[in-house]
């Protein structure tokens, strides 16, 4: 495939395009009128100095990857390194400068590249940028900022899911954001698979700005979530001409556009949109899986005005269907998948309107109205001897809720700025659960409800830099959930020290309390001719974070980091008497027990992390994770949790060579190795289940079977042509190439004559594609 890219006619001339975006003060987001921003080591040399607006163009920059230094007089200077500048669209931009808080003159201080901190400058300690290049270039990431997730230190993945387990927390423990709003998971068959989890993003990179990656000790901002947060930005489409991408591979159809609605002026559109479907890999799928289909659109809308700030409406949407049909000849039974119906159908929405306004000299303001949610009916049947389905499960699930948040940035002084913010969120369900154990027991309605409540949430943060070397965070978020009255109080504390220009410390502490799903609290059961709801007084989940840190700048390309961890989790949903625990919740939509808020959890270990950042061509990221995850159920012993595989460790690395006569095309290869701990689950009651004739697991013993340590590699090949109008990329990538298999239960098959077996799937999934921008 590689020698039939390489006979394409190769360009005869220098290929150039053109670099733009905007320059802005970092924490109240006004523009910097003549900040200097410069192509390192062009000749002759490029650059540009932004106007009024903060904005800059910079023409002729040659294609393939450029360094550039951006710097205004009183602020650090910021380098972005090896930016891909391609012929297909023109390159957007944003940079954000944080102001010294010493008089020029006092200090040197030594340009950082853009890589070396998070977006919201509030994060200090474990805190990750995620670049949309990225999730499209590491092997693995298959384009999903989830999986992407999965590379950095501190996090677990399944092959299955794109769930991410943070420090042994469970995948519903972490909080989506985008453009400041709380949003359902945005995951294709999101909680169908697991809870928190779901099959592949409904993220398209196309419409992705830098995000925010945090897997401990938040800031005070983030609320309702004990794991870690995921806080996306959508970017603005061009507005000066309008781009189009189309994109085609073994896994569906993609395509974007973005430009100004009228050459000239401000106000732009960006949309994307994907078609997917599995039919074409489906000989290689495990044979259960049936049908796979889903779609998504997401969009941004964006209105600046000259006195009245901009406005922006964006929005994600995400379509999903499983199916599969039973056999309907009885000589063709084999197992009892082949008589089993199912129908899957899930849907994920938010939709959203932004107003930001800059408030004076030193202010920010930002309001979000916004609604939210995600719903799923799904149902297994199967055919009985005389080819009558019979219904096993019958689960119908929405959720949905309307978000408005103002928050208010204002810088005091270089060394002081505050953010404060309100958010209020009426939260909805509506669930009807039909359900029974087995086939041959009757179905019983287990939930048919409908309601709302209230969840009030409010902080205030405040970033104080006492010298250059010195930066303290010091927050407090409060949480207030109207249904049963039950509020919680959360201090944030971090410190980062930078002793030395290449060096420094950090110590971060947070308490964190998230909301179970809110069926949980609402959901009606009948019991001796009485409608009760036994968990409507349940308070938040809750946990303390410890965070301890040290970064080693080792050169300006690579860094050597170390963080230690401890988290303590209480007050968290349990059975009485049981092993049972929110903690290791999966997928369980059914709850018919009263559930009491006596369960604790302990998460300990260390990250480490080599990364060198892409630089000259190639780069690496190596990390390992070390930890222990355990929990205390209602029956008061101490378990390894679901969570627990002990440790984490992950290979990544990629080189690119600039290909052709005028070296203007490139050839990528990227690969992923990943060791980890086996998956955690209950042992099985064998001659139990065999006399009842259903799987039944020995809870008394949660989680003390492991399987075996797991070994993945992802790799991808891919090649850019950049031509004169339009620029093409043909890539291979392969997902868990070694076909290492994942445990996914016991299975009791009445066809076999009730035997017992224990199903491990292997999910390799390859992808050949091809794009095209222009």
């Amino acid at each position: 495939m590689l020698l039939v890219m390489f006979t394409f006619q190769a360009n005869t001339q220098e290929l150039t395009q053109v670099v733009k975006g905007q320059i802005f003060d970092r924490e109240t987001r006004i523009p910097l009128f003549g900040a200097n921003i410069m192509v390192i080591g062009s000749e002759p040399v490029l650059g540009a100095i932004t106007g009024d607006d903060g904005s800059f163009r910079i023409e002729g920059v040659p294609v393939g990857r450029c360094d550039f230094r951006v710097s205004y007089i009183g602020y650090e200077p910021v380098i972005l390194n090896e930016v891909m500048v391609s012929t297909g669209k023109e390159v957007m931009l944003e940079v954000g400068l944080q102001e010294m808080s010493v008089k020029l003159g006092e200090v040197v201080i030594r340009a950082r590249t853009s890589k070396d901190k998070p977006v919201n400058e509030m994060a200090l300690l474990s805190a990750r940028q995620l670049t949309v290049e990225e999730s499209s270039r590491y092997a693995g990431g298959f384009d999903d900022p989830s999986r992407l997730a999965s590379s950095f230190a501190g996090v677990a993945q399944n092959l299955g899911n794109n769930g991410i387990v943070i420090r042994g927390n469970a995948p519903k423990g972490l909080l989506w954001q985008m453009e400041g709003i709380q949003i359902a998971n945005p995951t294709h068959f999101a909680n169908y698979i697991a809870f928190g989890a779901g099959g592949i993003t409904a993220l398209s990179s196309q419409v992705l700005s830098g995000s925010d990656f945090i897997t401990g000790a938040f800031p005070a901002e983030y609320g309702n979530a004990l794991s870690g947060v995921f806080d996306l930005e959508m970017r603005t489409g061009n507005r000066d001409k309008r781009e189009y991408t189309a994109q085609a591979g073994l896994t569906g159809l993609d395509f974007a556009s973005e430009g100004p609605f009228r050459k000239g002026k401000a106000a732009t559109y960006l949309f994307n949109y994907r078609y997917s479907t599995f039919a074409l890999i489906a000989p290689i799928l495990p044979p259960q899986a049936g049908i796979i289909e889903y779609q998504d659109i997401s969009f941004k809308i964006n209105f600046p005005t000259s006195r009245a700030g901009t406005f922006s409406a964006w929005g994600l949407g995400a379509l999903d269907y499983q199916g599969r049909d039973a056999q309907t000849d009885p000589e063709e039974w084999k197992s009892d998948d082949d008589r089993e119906k199912l129908r899957a159908n899930l849907f994920m929405g938010v939709g959203g309107i932004t107003h930001k306004l800059i408030a004076g000299k030193n202010s920010f303001l930002e309001t979000s109205l916004a609604v939210s949610g995600n719903g799923m009916k799904w149902t297994q049947q199967r055919l009985d001897s005389c080819l009558d389905f019979v219904t096993k499960e019958d689960v119908n699930v929405n959720t949905w809720n309307y978000t408005l948040s103002t928050s208010l940035n204002h810088k005091f002084s270089a060394g002081h700025t505050n953010k404060s913010g309100i958010k209020l969120n009426r939260l909805h369900y509506d669930a009807t659960v039909l359900h029974a154990e087995t086939y041959k027991d009757p179905l019983i309605k287990v939930a048919d409800d409908r309601g709302h409540s209230y969840l009030f949430q409010a902080y205030s943060q405040s970033m104080i830099r006492p010298s250059e070397k010195l930066t303290i965070n010091l927050g407090l978020s409060g949480q207030y959930f109207a249904l049963n009255g039950h509020y919680s109080i959360e201090p944030r504390a971090g410190i980062l020290w930078r002793f030395h220009p290449r060096h420094s410390v950090g110590l971060a502490y947070g308490m964190h309390s998230q909301l179970e799903m809110i069926t949980f609290y609402l959901t009606e059961i009948p019991r001796e001719g009485l409608i009760l709801r036994p968990n409507e007084d349940l308070d938040f989940s809750r946990a303390h974070h410890f965070v301890l840190s040290y970064d080693f700048s080792i050169n300006e390309n690579t860094r050597f980091k170390v963080e230690p961890f401890y988290q303590y989790l209480y007050d968290i949903p349990v059975k009485l008497g049981s092993s049972w625990s929110v903690q290791n919740l999966e997928k369980e939509w059914i709850i018919t027990d009263t559930l009491l808020n006596e369960g604790k959890g302990i998460n300990f270990g260390i990250d480490l992390t080599l990364e060198r950042f892409l630089s000259k061509g190639y780069y690496y990221l190596i990390t390992a994770t070390l930890f222990d995850s355990r929990y205390c159920g209602g029956d008061g012993i101490w378990r390894s949790s679901r969570y627990n595989r002990n440790y984490v460790i992950n290979f990544l690395g990629g080189k690119e060579w600039m290909m052709g006569k005028m070296k203007n095309n490139v050839l990528g290869v990227n690969a992923k190795f990943t060791l980890m701990g086996g998956e955690r689950y209950d042992p099985l009651l064998y001659d139990v289940s065999m006399d009842a004739g259903r799987i039944i697991y020995d809870d008394t013993r949660a989680f003390e079977e492991q399987e075996p340590h797991a070994q993945v590699l992802n790799f991808n090949v891919s090649y850019r042509l950049n031509r004169k109008k339009h620029a093409s990329v043909w890539t291979f990538s392969m997902l868990n190439a070694l076909g290492e298999s994942e445990y996914d239960g016991y299975h009791y098959d009445e066809t076999k004559g009730g035997k017992i077996e224990k199903r491990e799937d292997s999910l390799v999934i390859p992808n050949f594609s091809y794009k095209i921008e222009f």
